[in-house]
């Protein structure tokens, strides 16, 4: 008898996943951010008032402020208010600390001769402390970008702007940890090197440069600011980001909540918090995949 060879049947198509009719993609950019801008104002009777915290988030337009994906946050220091600007940095935290012991004189309390020498108009100091964005927009420089739009809108009357780049301890290192077999603290303290390094080179494209002890300064008497958010902003001009919106359904009144078409921004559960008591980290300023690229 001869064979019969029969072939076997093509097999189907994979199926086409049906699109979630509860979600819709939409496209913005920046000219879709808005930035919203809060602080306090203590009343209380001999409260030292020298350093002032500013909470900014980062919003995407709907009418308003819609959801935050991204927080920054900033110290404006008046050393003529506080008969020890360090102490009173130190009061708030130790990362403030340190970065006023590098500007300030500890024991006259007002700038290094040297850096109050090279400013163009001296007068308060601007920190910027920790930032945060949602990993999903980052790698394109927009977070150091909204951070230079903050600088610039709360920089009248500031002599100097600085910042200590260094990541915390709860994200993610932009730099390959070393073989776990060969780990050391040597290896660690080449890692945290080489971060700091790539979030300097993030904030120099702001127009800050390193002063000492790590600490990065940008003089908002001059027009290296300006400069800068003109370039930037024409890089990012035609960037755009993709938002996830889900469409809810209230669990009370069953009503759908979210924007006029009843979406709600996908926010993952890290994302950051634009109340000013939520916990802030610090912004991981270039993505993991390329160096070149600031978040």
């Amino acid at each position: 008898m001869t064979d019969v060879h029969i072939p076997l049947p093509a097999p189907a198509p994979p199926a086409e996943q049906p699109t979630d009719p509860r979600t819709r993609v939409q496209t913005v950019g920046i000219d879709d951010i808005i930035l919203t801008y809060s602080s306090e104002h203590w009343l209380r009777p001999w409260r030292d008032d020298s350093v002032q915290r500013w909470d900014i988030g980062m919003h995407f337009n709907e009418e308003g402020p819609g959801p935050c994906f991204g927080t920054i946050e900033l110290y404006v220091v008046d050393h003529w208010r506080s008969p020890n600007i360090v102490s009173s940095l130190d009061a708030v935290s130790v990362d403030l600390q340190e970065i006023g012991a590098t500007l300030y004189d500890p024991e006259l309390g007002h700038l290094r001769d040297d850096l109050h020498e090279d400013l163009a108009l001296p007068g308060k100091t601007t920190i910027v402390d920790r930032v945060r964005m949602d990993q999903r927009f980052r790698g394109q420089g927009l977070g150091v970008y909204l951070t230079g739009l903050a600088l610039d809108y709360l920089s009248h009357g500031a002599g100097v702007i600085a910042l200590f780049p260094s990541p915390l301890e709860d994200e993610e290192t932009p730099v390959p940890p070393p073989d776990p077999w060969e780990r050391s603290e040597k290896s660690d303290e080449v890692v945290l090197a080489a971060a700091r390094a790539r979030l300097g080179r993030a904030w120099s494209r702001l127009g800050f440069e390193h002063y000492r002890n790590g600490t990065w300064i940008l003089d908002p008497g001059m027009t290296t600011l300006d400069n800068a958010l003109r370039r930037e902003r024409q890089r990012l001009q035609d960037h755009r980001v993709e938002r996830h919106l889900h469409r809810r359904r209230s669990q009370r009144s069953g009503h759908v909540r979210g924007d006029r078409q009843g979406h709600h921004d996908e926010i993952s559960p890290a994302s950051p918090s634009c109340h000013p008591s939520g916990k802030l980290v610090e912004l991981w300023a270039l993505d993991n995949a390329r160096e070149s690229t600031p978040c």
